[in-house]
């Protein structure tokens, strides 16, 4: 499915339409910071949010990542996922978790690896539609100038 994107570190820009590109360029953002580290992590959840918008929303879609500084000072690589559909309700997902029903057979597993793999997840509302957002941690050891940037 196309996925319109917007990717970058401060300024956005649009480029290529596919699930793939838009995992190239989050490869390639962390690449440019000597942030490999975290490139399982922030694929595997940027693919879990674009599959939920694409399987929930309504186009366009468009995903995002950008570094950030979080609360405590230490830098974040915050994913986002944008789409014209209805908001979701954080709280009723994670009361689904925790009622003593949910398995993790079937689907719906995709925000609970968000859940598992980010410091903290969301959504909040966005021009038309929504954004699903996601904040990894950069690990400690990541080379002095990748942190500096946010």
């Amino acid at each position: 499915m196309p996925v319109a994107s917007l990717l970058g570190c401060g300024s956005r820009r649009r480029w290529s339409p596919t699930v793939a590109a838009v995992r190239a360029e989050v490869s390639r953002q962390l690449a440019v910071r000597h942030l490999e580290g975290v490139g399982e992590d922030a694929l595997l959840v940027v693919t879990e949010l674009l599959s939920n918008a694409v399987r929930h929303g309504e186009p366009p879609w468009r995903a995002g990542i950008r570094f950030v500084g979080g609360r405590d000072g230490r830098c974040l690589v915050r994913l986002e996922v944008e789409d014209a559909g209805p908001a979701i309700d954080v709280e009723r997902v994670r009361a689904h978790w925790r009622h003593p029903s949910f398995t993790l057979d079937g689907g719906g597993r995709g925000l609970y690896l968000v859940d598992a793999l980010a410091r903290s997840w969301g959504d909040k509302p966005s021009r038309g539609g929504h954004t699903v957002w996601a904040e990894l941690d950069i690990p400690p050891y990541a080379p002095r100038q990748a942190s500096e940037r946010c």
